[in-house]
């Protein structure tokens, strides 16, 4: 059951997108789906035999929309990450939390008027 109550301090992108983690630079890397991202965190689900444990800190690549609004300017991030909540489920999926460890600007980016966003692609 999700809660009413919204903790985060930073306002959360919604998207479906592959996420894309490993153990090690030159390893293999599992996939999973993003759930939800804001400046400093982001969510996904994936299977459980997968799944990473809490405080495993893991390569990570994925992509992700510049502005809430229907535009296809998207930033990258590849970096390190630290997974700080694993939610078990009964079901396959599981969702878990890593913070990032070199912040997102999703910010100034939901921010910027239409044509400063084009500018700066």
């Amino acid at each position: 059951m999700i809660s009413g109550h919204e903790r985060r301090e930073r306002e959360r992108i919604r998207f479906s997108w592959p996420f894309w983690f490993g153990y090690d630079d030159y390893g293999e890397f599992h996939r999973g789906q993003i759930i939800d991202l804001n400046g400093s965190h982001v969510s996904f689900t994936i299977e459980k035999h997968c799944c990473p444990a809490v405080g495993h800190h893991l390569i990570v690549r994925f992509s992700y929309p510049l502005s809430k609004r229907n535009s296809f300017e998207m930033g990258s991030y590849t970096h390190w990450a630290e997974v700080v909540r694993v939610d078990s489920t009964k079901s396959h999926p599981q969702r878990v939390t890593m913070r990032l460890h070199r912040p997102i600007a999703l910010e100034q980016a939901q921010t910027l008027p239409e044509e400063q966003l084009s500018q700066t692609a």
